[in-house]
């Protein structure tokens, strides 16, 4: 039994309404492309594979509030911040690891353990003196590592409040935590 062609837009429209048959052609239609696309970033089959399948629950997830207009070009941009996001969370994960073996070597006594929960203690406590808005946007820069312009997206305001959140953010923390300088020094260079 053959199948009758369906237009992107027809496809976007019974998303939109929960169809799962619409979801599955816009997957079977897509994946192979977006898959390619994630693996020449990445060079990894599995960690591709997982992109584009966050993608995907993404777009099923989130198909009521989504307005799409080009398919294809939302999928391949999709793509392309999950990937910078994955690169992001690797580096950090790097520097994490990094600044956990001279840690180690550096910094093994109860004191420095002690200290650096503190330092944790403290910068909760900082954060927590931001206005509520601010500290959303500053945890959503720094620990979620979204893009200003994601962020700008989701509190519907301009990329350049979002900077000013984060910078007034970084101000306050700096100043909370000048007792902690060389330390700050350190996670936030």
């Amino acid at each position: 039994m053959s199948r009758i062609e369906v237009s992107e837009h027809e496809l976007l429209y019974r998303l939109k309404q929960g169809d799962e048959l619409a979801f599955k052609d816009i997957y079977d239609k897509n994946w192979k492309f977006l898959f390619s696309l994630a693996l020449q970033k990445v060079n990894s089959t599995e960690t591709a594979e997982e992109i584009v399948q966050n993608i995907f629950i993404d777009l099923w997830e989130k198909r009521t509030s989504k307005e799409i207009s080009n398919l294809k070009a939302y999928l391949a941009t999709a793509v392309r911040y999950s990937v910078i996001n994955y690169i992001k969370n690797q580096l950090v994960k790097e520097k994490y690891i990094h600044y956990k073996q001279d840690s180690e070597t550096q910094l093994d006594s109860i004191e420095s353990v002690y200290n650096l929960k503190e330092l944790n203690s403290r910068i909760e406590m900082g954060i927590a003196k931001l206005p509520v808005k601010t500290q959303h946007i500053f945890r959503l820069s720094r620990f979620e590592l979204l893009t200003n312009k994601e962020i700008a997206k989701n509190f519907n305001i301009s990329e350049k409040a979002v900077e000013y959140h984060i910078t007034q953010s970084l101000k306050s923390l700096k100043n909370f935590l000048k007792d902690y300088a060389l330390i700050i020094f350190y996670f936030f260079s």
